[in-house]
């Protein structure tokens, strides 16, 4: 599993004394939330019981610009590309059952990720931690499910992007919904 992968490339570098680019950068990451991707004004998108995201018409706003910098942020995975368990490019989204079960979170709140190797998915929705330089730009990508496609529109993309299972998150923004638990009684 790729959870390993920096601590390993860290171990190498330091026992035979040479530089590693790639142990740096996920050394170096800053940890980011959520909410660091959004306007400071605006609020952050829900999913009351109706299954209908409150949106704002900030969506496409982005606030996060520092792409020289890599960050580290925790959401969920949704594979946009993938064979059996092995997931190619996915988006990484601050809810599970978002765009599939659930609305789409706005443009600001999807990153566009693809694993420096292919990632094994446990399960749909799986939570990981993604390493990487988030680089901003509004772009579609389409999203193939049992009922049809969808075109999403993203606000971020992150490329060879370090990916770990992601094991705790005091990220307030991140929600494990239900798509059972908007279904009438």
């Amino acid at each position: 599993m790729m959870k390993h992968k920096p601590f390993l490339l860290t171990f190498a570098a330091l026992a035979i004394g040479v530089a590693c680019p790639i142990c740096d950068a996920v050394a170096a990451a800053q940890p980011i939330f959520w909410n660091a991707l959004r306007p400071a004004d605006q609020p952050k998108e829900t999913v009351p019981l109706s299954g209908k995201a409150v949106s704002s018409p900030q969506g496409e706003t982005l606030a996060w610009h520092e792409e020289e910098h890599p960050i580290e942020l925790t959401g969920f995975v949704l594979p946009i590309d993938q064979d059996g368990d092995l997931v190619y490019e996915f988006m990484l989204v601050p809810w599970s059952g978002a765009c599939s079960h659930m609305p789409s979170p706005p443009p600001n709140q999807l990153v566009r990720v693809v694993p420096e190797e292919p990632l094994h998915l446990a399960r749909m929705y799986e939570t990981v931690t993604v390493t990487g330089n988030l680089r901003p730009g509004l772009d579609q990508a389409q999203f193939f499910m049992i009922d049809g496609d969808r075109v999403l529109t993203y606000g971020y993309s992150i490329s060879h992007a370090q990916v770990a299972t992601a094991t705790a998150t005091t990220d307030p923004d991140l929600l494990s919904l239900s798509p059972f638990g908007i279904l009438p009684r």
